[in-house]
């Protein structure tokens, strides 16, 4: 795929990602409110609405993943180490893949049940931030960026998750640039991300803090120390 139409593609599966996120949240949230104990025949029209958006819902499912994988070349790719990243040729649609796919698994983790990571604020992070040397500084940076970014949405986390709403996108963010930083000799790089999740929301009152300070620096020294620790 050329330079020039990367950026094209990533923001057309973001649309269409959206698209499927939006489109189950509707259909969720008909099934939660769906009349179903009124009089006939109003129950059996809301009853009928509900079945067509759940099948409308499904189609969508099976378009997306057909346009992504034979018309994008879209393919489930093992997580890259940042280092890794930006030595390529092409960092800035690197990262919009890596950091696409360690969000999933991270937002997974944390119990988000409906969520959606934006691979287009990915990339725009990484080309407007790649300018720094240290790469800790960047991954901090990073940090505050997509957290702020909108890159990341949650609509469901589950009762037993072990983040607030208000601080999951941070926490998760964290996590995934953290995995990142991990050994990047590491062969099994989707196993960093699991650990590098644990690690984030046992500091996540820091992580927090730090993000409300805005403290780049301290925030750099924390994912080194931890990144030594995944």
């Amino acid at each position: 795929m050329s330079q020039e139409f990367a950026p094209q593609t990533t923001q057309l599966k973001d649309a269409l990602r959206a698209l499927r996120y939006n489109l189950r949240k509707g259909r969720d949230s008909v099934r939660a409110t769906a009349p179903r104990r009124l009089p006939a025949p109003a129950s059996g029209l809301a009853l009928s609405a509900l079945n067509e958006v759940e099948i409308v819902a499904r189609n969508l499912d099976h378009f997306v993943c057909n346009v992504a994988h034979s018309v994008l070349g879209e393919r489930t790719k093992i997580p890259t180490s940042l280092r890794a990243i930006i030595a390529s040729p092409r960092p800035e649609q690197e990262f919009s893949v890596t950091y696409y796919e360690t969000m999933k698994l991270v937002l997974s983790r944390i119990g988000a049940k409906r969520a959606l990571a934006n691979q287009s604020a990915g990339r725009r992070a990484f080309a407007q931030l790649a300018r720094s040397q240290d790469v800790f500084e960047l991954a901090a940076q990073l940090t505050l960026y997509l957290a702020d970014d909108g890159s990341i949405a949650i609509d469901q986390l589950d009762e037993q998750s072990p983040v607030t709403r208000s601080g999951a996108n941070v926490v998760a963010v964290f996590a995934g640039l953290l995995s990142m930083l991990a050994d990047p000799d590491e062969p099994d790089r989707e196993a960093m991300i699991p650990a590098a999740t644990e690690l984030a929301l046992a500091l996540q009152e820091k992580v927090l803090d730090l993000y409300h300070k805005k403290d780049t620096s301290a925030l750099a020294a924390l994912l080194e120390r931890c990144a030594n620790h995944v």
